[in-house]
C-alpha cells in the first residue's frame, strides 16, 4: 500500500494529502511573522533555550549555517568530528527551541556529535579552542558545562540507560522534566542499548528516545538493524513525507477516549507501510514514530511539541544525511567522520593538508598490512572488527580479503565472544579493537577466551596509551590491568614498526590468546635496533648498553627513553642502558634481575596507568626474587584521568617525555 493511496486510522480512511491537512490544522503552524529581536550573527548571542525559542522558523536556517561554517572553519584547523556534527545541525536546534536543557536531560550518544550543542549553549565564542590544550573538550563534559552537559559521553551506548535512570529518579523527587536520549544508528547496535529499551519498556517512564539514522557510524553500518533502517528510508512513505516537506500521519493526536486506540492503528499502519519495520520498538515497549526528515525544522518542531507531551517511552526515527552541508563530507561521510586540517581548493572541493615532510606510517596501519600479509599466507585467519573498519586499518583487509572480513557493529562484547568461538572451530581470528572500547568486553576476554583454556584470539589494541585530542575517554591506559589479572593471555607491546609486523605474524601462529597494544602515533622513521632479534616468549632485549642508570620500558615508551638516553650521552656524555621489555605478561625476570643488580636506579617506563600496570609487574616480579625493590622507579600515567591536548603534551603532563626522563636519570 503507498501513502498516497490511504490508509486505516481508528476505523477511518482518508487520502494522504487530506490527513496532513487535518494535522497541520491540529497541531497549529508556528507564525511566520514574529520579529527577531536578536542580531545576527545569532551564535554570538545564543546561550541556551530562551534565545533559541526567540528566533523565528524563517530564520533557523540562517542558524544552523552560521553552526556549519563554524565548525568548517574550526576543523580546517584543528582535527575534529565533522560529518556527524554536521548532520545534526537541524535536529540540535530544534531540540534546544522546544525543550529547556537547564531543566530538562538531554544525553547524547555518542557525544562526538556534540558540536552543535556546545555552540548553542553559550561556548560559540570558544568553539576555536576545540580539543586543544584548556580548550573546548570534543565530547559534552559536565566539568566543561555542568548546566547542559550531565555526562562525558565518548563511548557509544549508554545514553538510553542514563536518560532511564535520570527518568526514575526526577519521577521519585517529584521533578517535573523532559527527557531526552539522541541515538545515533551506529550507537543502536550495540547491546546495552538494547538492555536499557527493554527495561524502560517495562517501566513505562516518560522518556524520548531520538534515533538518529544516518546509515553511517564511523564506518558505513552493517547488521540486520541497518538494513531494517534503510528499508525505511527508501519507502515510498518516507519519501513521500519528505518532499511534501510535512510531518507523518502517525503523529496527528485525537482527543478524548480514543487517542490510545488511535495510536495503536496509525501504528499498525505505519508498520504495514514500511514492511514491519520499526515492531521491533513497539516489541520493546516503546511508541514508534517516524521517520521523519531530520533537516525540516517546521516537521522536527510539530514532532517533538507533540512527543514532549505523549506519555511513556516513545521513540522517534529522525533521518539525517551525515556531512550535510559541504559536498565533499555528503559524498564521503566516512573520510571524513574524524577530519584533519584541510583546505578547499578553487573547484570546490576539499583535501586534507600534507605534512610539510613525507613521514613514516602509523602503527594501526603497520600492524593491519601484517594482518592482510599473514591471512594471504593462512585461509584460517579471519579479520574482526567492532564498527573501526577505517580507524583499525581492517578496510584494507576487506578490500583484499572480503570473504573472510567480518565488522560487527559497535559490538565489543559480541566481536570477542564471536572470535572466540571461531578460534574453537579451528579458525585464527584477529579482533582488531581500539584499547578504550575492549574494555566493554572484559567479562568475554575473562569467560568466553581465558576460562575456555586460553583459547588462541589474537586482539589487536589500536590507540593504546594517552591519544592526544580525543582525551580521557578515548586514552586506552587500562588494558594491562584488566588483562594481566587473566590467566592465559600474552600481551606484548612493540617498540617499532618492524617489530611490530613482526608481533603479529608470530601472535598467529601461537596457540595462545595474545594481545598486542600500540599507541596513537608514527612508527619511528628508522628502527630501532639494527638487526631485529627474533621474538621468543616472554624475553625482552637491550637496545643500547650503558651503566649505573638503566630505563626498562614497555611498547611505545621505548622510543622516549631512546630519545632521553640519547641526550644525556651526546650532551652529558652519560651511558644509561635501555631494555626492550616486548612482553608483560610472561615478563622476563631474568633481565628484570640483570638490570637491578647491574645498576645502581631502573626506571621503569610506560605509556599505561601506573596502578596495575607494567611496573606493578617488575615489581612483583623484583619480590619474587627478593631483589632489591628501592632501585625501581616507575614512570607511567597517575592515578586521573588525563585531559586533551596533543600527545606531546598529554605525556610531559605525567613526566613521560624524553626531557622529563633526563631530569629523571640525573637524580
Amino acid at each position: 500500500m503507498s501513502m498516497d493511496q490511504g490508509i486505516v486510522l481508528g476505523g477511518k480512511s482518508g487520502s494522504a494529502d487530506e490527513l496532513l491537512h487535518k494535522a497541520a490544522g491540529v497541531l497549529g503552524a508556528e507564525a511566520m511573522d514574529i520579529p527577531c529581536d536578536i542580531p545576527e550573527p545569532f551564535l554570538n548571542h545564543i546561550k541556551g533555550h530562551d534565545e533559541v525559542k526567540r528566533i523565528p522558523m524563517a530564520l533557523l536556517p540562517k542558524v544552523a549555517q552560521e553552526i556549519r561554517n563554524k565548525i568548517h572553519e574550526t576543523i580546517q584547523k584543528t582535527p575534529g568530528h565533522y560529518a556527524s556534527n554536521l548532520g545534526i545541525v537541524e535536529l540540535t536546534i530544534a531540540l534546544h527551541r522546544v525543550f529547556d536543557f537547564r531543566r530538562d536531560r538531554l544525553v547524547l550518544d555518542v557525544g562526538h556529535q556534540g558540536y552543535p550543542h556546545k555552540m548553542l549553549t553559550g561556548r560559540a565564542h570558544l568553539f576555536h579552542t576545540l580539543r586543544q590544550e584548556n580548550g573546548l573538550c570534543g565530547y559534552p563534559h559536565p566539568q566543561e558545562c555542568p548546566e547542559y552537559d550531565l555526562f562525558n559521553t565518548s563511548h557509544a551506548g549508554c545514553a538510553v540507560s542514563s536518560v532511564l535512570g535520570l527518568a526514575v529518579a526526577d519521577r521519585k523527587l517529584e521533578r517535573d522534566t523532559n527527557l531526552v536520549a539522541v541515538v545515533g544508528d551506529g550507537a543502536m547496535t550495540t547491546g546495552i542499548t538494547y538492555e536499557a529499551l527493554n527495561n524502560a519498556g517495562h517501566l513505562k517512564e516518560n522518556m524520548l528516545v531520538i534515533l538518529n539514522d544516518n546509515g553511517c557510524s564511523i564506518s558505513v553500518n552493517t547488521g540486520a538493524l541497518s538494513a531494517t533502517c534503510s528499508v525505511i528510508r527508501k519507502s515510498g512513505a518516507f519519501k513521500s513525507v519528505r518532499d511534501k516537506s510535512k510531518v507523518l500521519i502517525e503523529k496527528i493526536p485525537f482527543v478524548g477516549k480514543d487517542v490510545e486506540k488511535f495510536a495503536e492503528n496509525v501504528f499498525g499502519a505505519a508498520s504495514h507501510l514500511t514492511h514491519g519495520s520499526g515492531s521491533i520498538f513497539l516489541d520493546l515497549g516503546f511508541k514508534y514514530y517516524g521517520p521523519v526528515d531530520g533537516h525540516d525544522f517546521e516537521a522536527l518542531h510539530e514532532w517533538l511539541e507533540f512527543l514532549k507531551h505523549e506519555k511513556g517511552p516513545k521513540l522517534l526515527h529522525v533521518v539525517t544525511q551525515k556531512g550535510r552541508g559541504f559536498k565533499w563530507s555528503e559524498t564521503d561521510p566516512v573520510t571524513w567522520h574524524g577530519a584533519k586540517p584541510y583546505e578547499v581548493k578553487e573547484d570546490g572541493t576539499a583535501v586534507f593538508k600534507k605534512a610539510s615532510a613525507p613521514k613514516p606510517p602509523d602503527y594501526y596501519q603497520v600492524v593491519s598490512s601484517a594482518v592482510v600479509e599473514a591471512a594471504k599466507k593462512n585461509e584460517k585467519i579471519l579479520g574482526i572488527t567492532a564498527a573501526m573498519e577505517e580507524g583499525t586499518g581492517l578496510a584494507k583487509f576487506h578490500k583484499e580479503i572480503p570473504e573472510r572480513f567480518f565488522d560487527v557493529g559497535i559490538c565489543e562484547q559480541h566481536a570477542v565472544a564471536f572470535g572466540a568461538a571461531l578460534a574453537k572451530g579451528g579458525m585464527k581470528p584477529v579482533a582488531c579493537i581500539y584499547s578504550s572500547f575492549l574494555q566493554r568486553a572484559m567479562d568475554q576476554l575473562m569467560h568466553e577466551i581465558s576460562l575456555q583454556e586460553g583459547l588462541p584470539v589474537v586482539v589487536c589494541m589500536d590507540r593504546a596509551g594517552l591519544v592526544g585530542d580525543d582525551g580521557p575517554t578515548a586514552n586506552g591506559v587500562f588494558d594491562l590491568a584488566y588483562m594481566r589479572a587473566l590467566p592465559h593471555w600474552v600481551l606484548m607491546a612493540p617498540k617499532d614498526g618492524v617489530e611490530a609486523a613482526e608481533m603479529v605474524h608470530w601472535a598467529v601462529n601461537q596457540n595462545l590468546p595474545i594481545g598486542i597494544r600500540t599507541p596513537k602515533e608514527s612508527v619511528p622513521e628508522t628502527p630501532l635496533t639494527k638487526e631485529f632479534k627474533p621474538l621468543e616468549l616472554g624475553k625482552g632485549e637491550i637496545v643500547r648498553q650503558g651503566e649505573k642508570v638503566a630505563f626498562l620500558a614497555y611498547g611505545a615508551m621505548v622510543t622516549q627513553c631512546v630519545k632521553a638516553a640519547t641526550t644525556l650521552e651526546t650532551q652529558l656524555g652519560l651511558k644509561v642502558t635501555v631494555a626492550n621489555a616486548r612482553f608483560c605478561k610472561p615478563l622476563d625476570g631474568e633481565l628484570v634481575e640483570q638490570l637491578v643488580k647491574s645498576h645502581e636506579r631502573v626506571i621503569v617506563a610506560e605509556d599505561h596507568q601506573l596502578m596495575n600496570g607494567f611496573g606493578s609487574a617488575v615489581l612483583e616480579e623484583c619480590c619474587n626474587r627478593g631483589l632489591d625493590t628501592r632501585k625501581i622507579v616507575r614512570v607511567g600515567i597517575p592515578d586521573k584521568f588525563v585531559a586533551h591536548g596533543s600527545r606531546g603534551w598529554q605525556l610531559k603532563q605525567c613526566g613521560m617525555d624524553p626531557e622529563s626522563l633526563v631530569k629523571l636519570a640525573l637524580k
